[in-house]
Formats: C-alpha cells, sequence, structure tokens
C-alpha cells in the first residue's frame, strides 16, 4: 500500500483519524477474542448420521485415511487394521462397527482420530472430521437422540447454529472391558 505524502495539516490529521478508528476497531476485535478464551474447544466429528465432539486435549492427531491397513488375524470385527503412522504402528478400529455393529464405509471424508492416552494407543474411525469448533459456553447434562448403544459413552451435549452436537467421552470408551478385550 503506498501512502501519499501529506499536503496539509489537515491531511496529516485525517490520516491520524483514520489510524485512531482502525486501532479502535482492532481493539473491539481483541475483546471478541478474549471472551473466546473463555469458550469451549473440541472436535467435531460425524459417526452414523450424528454430531459429536470431543475435547481437544482427547486427541493427538486426526489424519485421512491410509491406503495400506494391514489386518489383524484372529481379532473382532471391529478391529479394522493396523497403520504405520510415521514409523509407530498404530491400532484402527471401527468405532461405529463397535457401538452399532455396522461396518462404516470408506469415504473421501472418512478419518482416523489417534485417542490421546498414556496407555491406550488407538486410532478410531469416523465418517468425517469437521475439525476444531469453538462453543461460548461448557456442555450442558446429556440430551440427545443418540442410539442408546452409543449413550453410555456421552457426557452431554452443546449446541451450535442449531446443531446438537453430543459429547463422546474417549474416556468412558477405553474403560469399557469389551473395547480392551479386541481379540477374537
Amino acid at each position: 500500500m503506498t501512502m501519499m505524502q501529506p499536503q496539509t495539516p489537515e491531511d496529516i490529521i485525517a490520516i491520524l483519524q483514520d489510524v485512531e478508528r482502525r486501532s479502535r476497531q482492532k481493539a473491539a476485535g481483541l475483546t471478541q477474542q478474549e471472551s473466546l478464551g473463555q469458550s469451549w474447544t473440541a472436535i467435531g466429528f460425524r459417526l452414523a448420521g450424528q454430531h459429536f465432539v470431543i475435547p481437544l486435549n482427547d486427541s493427538r492427531e486426526v489424519f485421512p485415511v491410509p491406503d495400506h491397513i494391514t489386518a489383524v488375524p484372529k481379532a473382532k470385527a471391529w478391529v479394522y487394521g493396523i497403520v504405520n503412522l510415521r514409523g509407530e504402528l498404530l491400532p484402527v478400529l471401527d468405532l461405529k462397527h463397535y457401538l452399532l455393529d455396522k461396518p462404516s464405509r470408506l469415504s473421501k471424508r472418512s478419518r482416523i482420530i489417534v485417542i490421546n492416552d498414556a496407555d491406550i494407543n488407538s486410532g478410531l474411525l469416523v465418517d468425517e472430521v469437521y475439525g476444531l469448533k469453538h462453543f461460548q459456553r461448557e456442555p450442558d447434562s446429556l440430551d440427545t437422540q443418540a442410539h442408546k448403544e452409543i449413550t453410555p459413552y456421552l457426557t452431554g451435549s452443546v449446541y451450535q447454529q442449531d446443531i446438537q452436537w453430543d459429547v463422546f467421552s474417549f474416556s468412558k470408551l477405553i474403560e469399557d472391558e469389551r473395547f480392551i478385550n479386541a481379540a477374537a
């Protein structure tokens, strides 16, 4: 942006007034961002046509389904396979198959969410990940229309733009004996 050299004191005053106006606009934006700092941030995903979120720190990573997945012999049907993620072997579990006994159909939107847990190293196959979702407040108590098989893994609900997001708990999932015993 090229600036014209001010010719008169009035030009200088006009430039300074413009700088002041833009500074006030930026400062107003900072106030809004500070209030966002008190918001709740999560990762949104879709499974079986329903919207879910997990707290941001419950996941280490999200990545597309790789082309090469190695099957695991003598494992439960919901164990999707093992992938090599930057030299680390990662078991991938089909979350829809585990919860609803319906195998996922892969699409270009399918993703794997890696559970952030010191003891459990697993990825969960989901239908789609929406990315980060910012909510103005913490989730409310559970108010869901979710499948009854999913309800034990939920901790609350939160709304954004007329969409209900159920809060999925990876902690509840990994505490489930059935989840831990993936061998057939």
